[in-house]
């Protein structure tokens, strides 16, 4: 059979060679991977039977040569004989290192095709060129500056390359979409068996149908009088990205030095690239783990709310569809199937947008409903939980094994959407041991996998039985936030070029404020603030402000509507603005428990809900405004849209919004947030609660900052932990008293006793946060400096030197160099105080033991397992007062016999403030909105629903010094 190598691209064309190369040659071969490789692809080394060649025995080298554009005339060996040239004389010049490496042996691979003609042909005149550097010598000295040593070669051109792929199956049948002639659909239902082509046949139609039906973007109504609904096509944009790979352990020598070994690694090491683009870059490689060499196959892309990672999961899948079907595939699909993808291939490529070689067969998994049916009694694997969304209107289902052949040929992308949405602490890890049990299923398959999860930072565990590569979306810079504004208002005003510049004009004017620029980093803040701009209304300063202003911008909206709507929305404003704040709280509560995290409230709660605040007025005829309201909510209510068998929000940032305002209704609001504060599913609600304090209850403020002091000092874990203080960091991120220095000022000193305790990454996160804070503020500038000379004096063991070393990385300015300067000096002068950390592991782990021993006696009498120590200090608080005293008592005993062992406080500290993120807040076992929401209507929250077994922070006089 002749194969197509015409499509494999230079990466992949290595690859395919250092495949075939250990499968022919045997496990001698040494891969490289990418990079300077010294003119190699792989070497080996001692015997092996060379087909035709005979017996080579010696060191060899292997070399691919890939040709992009073949024309099958005598320019392909031109260039073939010219890359071989220029490779020996480099292996011959004795200033380059390779020459004292000279290969014995020497196999190159090309996609070109070479003669074997006689005298005249490529191969001969091949043997020759070899010949001819062999045996060079200098016409001086007469002596030889060839490769003396060398004995043989062999060509695996075109021709002898489709011979190997013929005998190696298991190569070509990876590399089949790549290789095989003809348009994909062809390919792939040439490639499956005949009884395997009902299952082809399945995936496809479930690829059509997800192409047609996932084209409009979320937020799409976005506030003119004509509901315009936004297409995912013409507004797609890729998203700024960069993976961080980790560093090596730093050397203690010098400060100066391991920062400049810092510094280096990072500015070599990090891959900086748009989103979209490096996905699709590694989904092109063959990552089958039957296939050497190993690729990484599994990928988490990191953002905060806001920023784009729903979107992007559904364009990704979107590419991968149309790239599949674009173009008329021996009438596999309709006519309009392929007009659609052609349509949508064209606006891809007007963003710019990659299109992948490799075409691979799409699915996009929601966590939360995955989740949701998880658990269930009867829990499904999720690969059954794949194929029951295949057959979603499909009306011939195919089965798990079915599946599992097609899996076995042809290769997938894997899209999970959300991790960060399955709220509950268990649920998380029956849905991150659930992909684990796929993943090790499809390597048992060989199967080629990629897969792909998002989430927030927050709320994400990098699992060692999935071991995520990190891939973190990065703030929108002003150009790129005016570029996607540019193309979203482009499709808004397609007929009136001169409204969509002026909206351009003033959002470009806008950008130029320093708040306003906060509020311009992430897609679903730029769309909200187009369309306020629209509107020309008050540009907004804070998170908050912005969700206020859209949601008057809308309800002001939805009220010119026609009779039986408008007049309804209007004179029921304040009754709506209930609802909207009690169906988001009742939604955010409801996903952070098991079983309820797809973010829908069923009608009967809406009715329930709206029932309340009606009968609380004493509104007559309430029965009839309840009918009539969720009459409207099943076509849009102001910001409630009806999803399912239910209604919801458009986007996860609004349901917070409201959960917010909601919060803040009553006298003890403040005592709600202060129970919330440790919470890593409540931390952007409380975030927007803040916000609505410093923006309408500003007397509020000094109380609400001493909740985040008190925090941290609440208890021995809190004093560990410190969740004050990382909350105070994420405060100043979110910039809501960025326009209040004093208040900058004290989130600033409550986030620096993180210094105080354990390092960790979390040292890292507040140097990168205060970096650019003390560039912009004197005042801050010196906060920090006297914290960090306070901790520099009194010999701190703690996370000092790690937090310098952020600031250099952070900062290449005088931020930068003087933190160099002070972390050099600090480790250069005479005895500096040294973290107390032994030279053994005899301490540790005597302090195990010793913690093992009272955790044992409290909890576990018949198991000495030492990792039961790492296991109780993850255990998350329940529904059950006994067993939280418990956990809490464990907790105290392995702080207690930590010791000072920094490593070992480093760990347990990440340990635990992920015990603290995942304690759950809702105390109710049966949480409902009447128990819920009731308080609320009424002017007083209850504490039921965030009922902790401990008092008020708020209640202390006096704080207990940091015990760490």
């Amino acid at each position: 059979m002749t194969y197509d190598l015409t499509r494999l691209g230079n990466a992949r064309f290595e690859h395919l060679v250092q495949a075939l190369a250990l499968r022919h040659l045997g496990p001698g071969v040494e891969i490289f991977g990418d990079g300077p490789d010294g003119g190699r692809e792989a070497t080996f080394r001692g015997s092996i039977d060379m087909d035709g060649k005979g017996k080579w025995d010696g060191y060899g080298v292997i070399q691919a040569k890939y040709k992009s554009q073949l024309t099958g005339t005598a320019a392909d060996q031109k260039w073939f004989f010219e890359q071989i040239t220029a490779e020996l004389d480099l292996w011959v010049d004795q200033t380059k290192k390779r020459h004292k490496n000279q290969p014995e042996y020497f196999i190159i691979a090309t996609n070109v095709s070479v003669s074997s003609v006689e005298e005249n042909g490529g191969q001969d005149r091949l043997r020759r060129l070899f010949a001819i550097y062999r045996d060079r010598t200098d016409p001086r000295t007469k002596k030889k500056n060839g490769m003396p040593k060398f004995k043989d070669y062999d060509l695996w051109h075109a021709d002898k390359l489709d011979r190997l792929l013929e005998d190696n199956q298991e190569i070509s049948r990876r590399y089949a979409d790549l290789i095989l002639p003809g348009d994909v659909l062809s390919r792939l239902f040439d490639h499956v068996s005949q009884t395997d082509r009902k299952v082809a046949t399945a995936w496809i139609g479930h690829i059509t149908r997800a192409l047609s039906s996932d084209t409009k973007v979320e937020l799409g109504e976005s506030g003119d009088l004509t509901n315009t609904h936004l297409d995912l096509a013409h507004i797609a944009v890729d998203l700024p990205s960069s993976h961080l790979p980790e560093r090596p352990p730093a050397p203690h020598d010098s400060a100066i030095k391991l920062v400049r070994e810092h510094l280096e690694s990072f500015f070599t090491q990090t891959s900086a690239d748009t989103a979209l683009r490096s996905l699709v870059t590694r989904a092109d490689q063959v990552l089958s783990p039957a296939l050497d060499p190993a690729a990484r196959d599994r990928v988490v892309v990191l953002g905060g709310p806001g920023s784009g990672k729903s979107t992007l999961s559904r364009l990704l899948c979107q590419i991968y569809r149309v790239a599949l079907v674009k173009e008329a595939a021996a009438g596999r699909v309709t006519h309009a199937i392929t007009d659609k993808a052609s349509r949508i291939s064209a606006a891809f490529a007007d963003a710019d947008l990659p299109e992948p070689t490799l075409h691979r067969l799409p699915v996009r998994v929601v966590l939360s409903e995955f989740a949701d049916q998880v658990s269930k009694p009867v829990k499904p694997t999720l690969l059954q939980h794949i194929v029951d969304t295949i057959n979603d209107r499909a009306s011939d289902p195919i089965t798990v094994p079915e599946a599992l052949r097609l899996l076995e040929t042809w290769p997938l992308l894997l899209m999970l959407d959300g991790m960060d949405e399955v709220a509950s602490a268990t649920n998380r890890d029956e849905v991150t041991q659930r992909i684990a049990d796929f993943l090790d299923e499809m390597a048992a398959h060989q199967a080629d996998v990629l897969t792909v999860c998002t989430s927030r930072p927050i709320g994400f565990e990098n699992d060692d039985r999935i071991d995520y590569q990190e891939l973190r979306l990065t703030p929108l810079t002003t150009k790129q936030a005016l570029g996607y504004a540019s193309r979203l208002l482009q499709t808004r005003f397609a007929e009136n070029p001169d409204r969509r510049d002026e909206v351009l004009k003033r959002l470009s004017k806008a950008s130029h404020s320093p708040d306003t620029a906060r509020l311009m980093t992430s897609p679903l803040q730029v769309t909200i603030l187009s369309l306020l701009l629209e509107q020309a209304t008050e540009i907004p300063d804070s998170r908050y402000a912005l969700f206020k202003n859209y949601y008057a911008v809308i309800h002001a909206r939805e009220s010119s509507k026609p009779p039986g709507i408008g007049d309804v929305i209007r004179r029921y404003r304040t009754q709506l603005d209930q609802l909207h704040q009690q169906c988001g709280l009742a939604i955010h509560a409801r996903a952070e428990k098991a079983g309820d995290s797809d973010s829908i409230l069923p009608i009967s709660d809406l009715e329930s809900i709206t029932r309340r605040i009606l009968e609380a007025e004493e509104q007559p005829n309430p029965e009839q405004l309840i009918e009539q309201i969720v009459k409207l909510t099943r076509q849009r209510l102001v910001l409630l849209v009806p999803r399912g068998d239910g209604v919801a929000f458009e986007v996860r940032s609004l349901a917070e919004f409201f959960a917010a305002t909601a919060l803040m209704v009553g006298e003890d609001e403040l005592d709600t947030l202060a129970r919330l504060i440790p919470s890593a599913h409540w931390r952007h609600t409380w975030l927007l609660a803040a916000g609505y304090v410093f923006s309408d209850l500003t007397g509020k403020r000094d109380s609400l900052l001493q909740l985040l002091t008190d925090a941290n000092h609440e208890n021995k874990v809190n004093r560990f932990v410190m969740p004050g203080a990382t909350l105070a960091v994420d405060a100043l991120k979110d910039g809501f008293a960025a326009n209040t220095p004093k208040y900058q000022k004290r989130l600033v000193h409550i986030a620096l006793q993180l210094i105080r305790g354990p390092r960790g990454g979390h040292i890292t996160n507040l140097a990168e946060t205060l970096a650019p804070l003390m560039e912009e503020s004197e005042a801050i500038r010196q906060t920090v400096w006297q914290e960090v000379d306070a901790s520099l004096a009194d010999n701190s063991p703690g996370a000092i030197r790690t937090f310098l070393n952020g600031l250099v990385e952070a900062d290449s300015g005088t931020i930068g160099a003087t933190a160099g300067n002070k972390l050099d000096a600090y480790m250069n002068r005479p005895n500096p105080g040294q973290s107390a950390e032994p030279s053994s592991d005899d301490a540790t782990n005597f302090a195990i033991r010793s913690a093992l021993d009272r955790v044992i006696e409290i909890t576990l009498s018949d198991d000495s397992d030492e990792h039961v120590v790492d296991f109780a200090a993850r255990v998350s608080l329940g529904d059950n007062d006994a067993d939280n005293a418990m956990v809490q008592q464990v907790r105290e005993i392995i702080i207690d016999n930590c010791g000072e062992n920094q490593r070992r406080r480093a760990t347990l500290r990440e340990i635990l403030a992920g015990a603290l993120e995942h304690d759950t807040v809702n105390q109710n076992p049966e949480p409902t909105p009447a128990t819920l929401l009731t308080p609320a209507v009424s002017g007083r929250p209850r504490q039921s629903w965030v009922e902790w077994d401990r008092p008020s922070p708020r209640q202390q006089t006096t704080a207990p010094p940091l015990d760490t």
